[in-house]
């Protein structure tokens, strides 16, 4: 009965508690994002340099969220997931030990070192959940996915993490997350039923080689790439640009903690629905016709409300929701990219990956290079253009079923 129950919501019941494992990671993982940028500046750090560390830290997210699946195929999910777990720890120890010394070198050497940390076990949790659903429940089982990934990074632990610094010291609130990221890791490995990848026919530079081969092979998986690379430029960028941006505007970091946290549950809902929706009418149509136009509109919106109505947190509250639903759009992403080479699916993940890891390095390159020189209006703007720019890009995101239909009408 409890296995039916779980499996109408489109999870694979073999991997629930993988789901609820990434809830507890993703808090402990990412229990700084959301204040650090403005924490660094109040030790000395330009707001140039809190910006630069996160777009290393975004190197390091990029390319282990493009090599994970690789890994997968070539120790397992398994054991790709608990190297997470100790390369926590061993970050957690170097960038806290940078801190207490004010050493930037130690700061963005342990900072770098935290960005593979949460893509080899969120990342290969998706590659899990990729193999392991039926494809006619992707949409939502991804969606699922997000959620809970959010739930973890931009929902709990923004409030929690504001909360948890006012009695607490910076150290205290890094060591928690790494307790609940133990927490995460225990659930997801030793309570989840998780299917094996297909196993590697190639070393790990062979993979890679086929990974960038498979871009060539496939040009619209290319323009899958640039789509889910642009997805999260707003999420990664905001969190460094708003806690310096609004307080400029008479916000306080409170109100935006709040804001962004809830934002994300209106994220979570709406991720659930445009997953549905793109299981039913196309993941295509969903990505093309809400995603880049609402979060483009949401970022213009964003200009309005920061300039004209400054402090006022209802109308804050509002245009970051307009912001979030159109992330959500973005969601059936996760099914679409993997179902448009379906014989080469966790390769085709590495790509999804990669365009993830992507916003994690561009969205904080751009707050480096724009925000400090030319503020945080033309900062917005550029990323409008550019989520106007993914939704032009996402109509050409066509199934192997839809190009061949072409194909024969053309002729």
């Amino acid at each position: 009965m409890k296995k039916i129950i779980i499996e109408k919501t489109g999870i694979s019941s073999g991997l629930f508690w993988g789901y609820v494992g990434l809830i507890f990671f993703m808090l402990g993982a990412t229990i700084e994002t959301s204040w650090f940028s403005s924490y660094l500046t109040t030790i000395g750090f330009e707001v140039k340099a809190a910006s630069l560390l996160f777009s290393c830290y975004g190197i390091f997210v990029a390319f282990f969220s493009w090599i994970t699946s690789f890994l997968v195929k070539r120790y397992s999910i398994n054991k790709v997931m608990l190297s997470s777990i100790f390369l926590s720890l061993l970050s957690t120890g170097v960038l806290l030990t940078g801190v207490a010394a004010k050493q930037s070198m130690l700061i963005f050497s342990g900072y770098m070192l935290r960005g593979t940390v949460y893509p080899l076990f969120a990342y290969a949790f998706l590659v899990a959940i990729t193999i392991q659903t039926p494809a006619k429940n992707l949409g939502r089982g991804t969606s699922w996915f997000w959620l809970c990934f959010n739930l973890g990074m931009t929902i709990v632990g923004p409030v929690l993490a504001t909360k948890l610094l006012n009695y607490f010291s910076v150290y205290a609130v890094f060591l928690l997350g790494n307790f609940l990221v133990l927490v995460g890791g225990i659930l997801s490995i030793l309570l989840c039923q998780e299917a094996k990848a297909e196993a590697a026919s190639k070393s790990i530079t062979g993979e890679m080689k086929e990974g960038l081969q498979i871009l060539f092979r496939f040009p619209r998986l290319t323009l899958g790439l640039l789509v889910k690379a642009i997805n999260n430029i707003g999420q990664f960028g905001f969190v460094i640009m708003m806690p310096i941006f609004l307080l400029q505007h008479s916000f306080t970091l409170l109100q935006w903690s709040s804001a962004w946290a809830a934002c994300y549950v209106i994220n979570s809902i709406a991720g659930i629905l445009f997953g549905e929706l793109g299981d039913k009418f196309g993941w295509r149509k969903i990505v093309t016709l809400f995603s880049g136009s609402i979060t483009g509109f949401s970022c213009l919106l964003l200009i309005v409300v920061i300039n004209y109505f400054p402090g006022n947190f209802i109308f804050l509250v509002l245009a970051f929701s307009v912001f979030a639903i159109g992330v959500a759009a973005f969601g059936p992403l996760s099914a679409l990219i993997p179902s448009m080479v379906p014989e080469h699916k966790v390769t085709a993940v590495s790509v999804l990956n990669l365009g993830s890891g992507l916003s994690n390095f561009f969205g904080p390159m751009l707050v480096t290079v724009l925000f400090q020189r030319f503020g945080g209006n033309i900062t917005l703007f550029v990323f409008a253009g550019l989520y106007f720019l993914a939704s032009i890009l996402s109509s050409q995101l066509k199934l192997p079923d839809e190009v061949s239909s072409e194909r024969i009408q053309s002729t």
